[in-house]
């Protein structure tokens, strides 16, 4: 009982944690892949003065999650990124998600799109798989954002360098 408790903990965090302003998926509904013939969307590249460009790390903690949630989110110049979440309790990750799509920012926003998951393309026509953030603030150190709705918490991110991984 615990177990599965657990794993359905997980499984709602992680897609909270990720579909950001998304539209909530039921439970029951499957993850719908990419219609045949999709081609993955180019993406638009960044201002060269973006800040927001680069790597950033995340560990917080959520009510009924055992061990901290990482997140590592890599926002490039020409406009793709990357981001890895998981679940970790001491040494043993027990949940990880691989995400690729593109993303932007303007008007003190940033939004990211999802075309792939764990390697594999998706319908990134879904709302699930766009999110967005208001960004609070950003510098050459850390990215102060929060959930583009009303109550969301702000959220640290620090900034990595250049080839950081999560352990």
């Amino acid at each position: 009982m615990f177990k599965r408790c657990a794993v359905v903990s997980l499984a709602c965090v992680l897609v909270a944690a990720l579909s950001g302003c998304g539209a909530p998926r039921p439970a029951d509904a499957p993850v719908i892949a990419a219609p045949a013939g999709a081609v993955e969307p180019t993406c638009a590249p960044a201002a060269s003065s973006n800040l927001m460009v680069g790597n950033w790390y995340v560990v917080r903690k959520q009510a009924g999650v055992a061990g901290e949630i990482q997140s590592l989110l890599t926002l490039d110049a020409d406009g793709r990124m990357r981001q890895t979440t998981r679940v970790k309790q001491g040494r043993n990750i027990r949940s990880e998600l691989r995400e690729t799509g593109c993303w932007h920012s303007d008007q003190g926003k940033l939004v990211t799109k999802v075309s792939r998951s764990n390697g594999e393309l998706i319908d990134f026509n879904d709302p699930i798989y766009t999110a967005a953030y208001v960004v609070d603030k950003v510098d050459a150190t850390r990215l102060l954002y929060r959930e583009d709705r009303p109550g969301s918490k702000v959220v640290l991110a620090k900034r990595m360098p250049v080839g950081f991984k999560l352990q």
